[in-house]
């Protein structure tokens, strides 16, 4: 059960909706004009800062976990921090640059270069840029409500039954770049509960905050734990191209290369 936790990254999914039956085939609903303007937007983010916020709850204790990036993504490079209130490591700050990753843990830096292919930026790349949202609101496009509001709009999904359920397993398998050890544990899960909330700009469409909560149950066992992942979205497009620093490009010491 503890291998569930989406990252967010990856995390940050989205919007849609059907058409009124008063308009006809040709003119969208409201609802579905600004999914269409949002799913265009999410495949044009370049840029941008993100701060991702997990919180795990299960057995009445929360543990919350926070990644904080700056990236480009052509060519990509992400600098991010990462603090985790449960894992071993709490805290560490890392530059990804290609398929080169520096970590900077212990106090100090080490570089890895990862093989082609590598899920690890395969799986950073989805959490930076919300990739996984673009998918996401294509199954729920018929089921989302729109809110409007002076500066942005909001789209949102709440629900627990068979399309909920689907959709919070698919971005678990996501996350777990579709692992065999995860589709396994999935099969022994229900998933109880599934809200999603989409905030996009007004004028550019692009995503300013996104908000994932889900709830899943053992099968077996009948422990519930409880899943929430909050991402804020600033300066899309609108970041300059950055370096790994010269200092730590070349004297942080090479490690094994790592399989991921």
């Amino acid at each position: 059960m503890k291998k569930l936790m989406i990252a967010a990254t990856a995390i940050m999914g989205i919007m849609l909706a059907g058409c009124s039956p008063k308009q006809s085939a040709n003119q969208p609903s409201d609802t579905m004009t600004v999914v269409n303007h949002a799913q265009k937007a999410a495949h044009r983010v370049k840029s941008g800062n993100l701060v991702q916020i997990n919180k795990n709850t299960q057995n009445n204790k929360t543990s919350t976990g926070k990644f904080s990036a700056k990236f480009h993504l052509k060519p990509m490079i992400v600098q991010a921090k990462l603090n985790n209130t449960a894992g071993l490591v709490k805290n560490y700050d890392y530059f990804i640059d290609g398929r080169t990753v520096y970590i900077h843990a212990d106090n100090s830096w080490s570089k890895q270069r990862l093989p082609k292919k590598s899920p690890l930026i395969k799986s950073v790349r989805r959490q930076v840029s919300g990739s996984a949202s673009a998918k996401a609101m294509q199954y729920l496009k018929k089921h989302l409500k729109l809110q409007k509001n002076k500066t942005t709009d909001v789209l949102s999904y709440n629900g627990h039954g068979k399309l909920g359920s689907m959709v919070a397993k698919k971005l678990i398998l996501a996350e777990a770049n579709y692992t065999e050890s995860t589709k396994n544990v999935l099969k022994k899960v229900t998933i109880t509960k599934f809200t999603y909330k989409y905030t996009l700009d007004k004028k550019t469409y692009l995503p300013t905050n996104t908000d994932i909560y889900m709830q899943y149950q053992d099968k077996s066992s009948k422990k519930s734990i409880t899943e929430e992942v909050t991402s804020t979205y600033s300066n899309v497009n609108q970041v300059k191209k950055f370096k790994v620093p010269a200092s730590i490009k070349h004297n942080a010491p090479s490690t094994n290369q790592v399989n991921e």
